[in-house]
């Protein structure tokens, strides 16, 4: 496999989560303001459940995650702009663990009538998914960059 494939596939799996961590951010969670409290606390957990049982969500999400261990391995880390691209993709994937996991754990032990924690909660879950986005993004504009030169 040339680099240059190699790049591209990771490329399209990591365009692919930064695009469903998008529209989380962007469709879903303005979907989820829309809701009162109680929706929201009944719906965030079945949300998380479906997401961590979807072969598409956890496929590209992990796919970059094994396939950079064979390309460290075989191109090492000549391709600056890539590998920053790659960089990025684990600090969202981390900031993702660091910030969202936790609210999603703290919305599922709250009662539907604690409503100003629930509101809380999902605003702190609207920042989260945002920076997670924008990070994301950033992501597959630095991995786009290498294919430039």
């Amino acid at each position: 496999m040339t680099r240059t494939l190699a790049e591209a596939l990771l490329l399209i799996f990591t365009t692919l989560s930064a695009g469903t961590v998008t529209f989380v951010a962007t469709v879903l969670q303005p979907a989820m303001n829309d809701l009162d409290e109680a929706a929201f606390a009944r719906f965030l957990p079945s949300l998380y459940r479906h997401a961590v049982r979807s072969v598409y969500a956890v496929g590209t999400s992990t796919v970059p995650f094994v396939a950079m261990i064979p390309y460290f391995i075989v191109y090492k880390v000549e391709h600056p702009w890539f590998v920053a691209g790659l960089a990025c993709f684990t600090l969202a994937s981390t900031a993702s663990k660091i910030m969202n996991l936790p609210i999603y754990r703290r919305v599922a032990e709250l009662k539907s009538d604690e409503v100003a924690k629930l509101r809380e909660e999902r605003r702190k879950l609207q920042g989260a998914n945002h920076v997670r986005a924008l990070i994301s993004f950033v992501s597959v504009l630095l991995m786009a960059v290498q294919f430039a030169y």
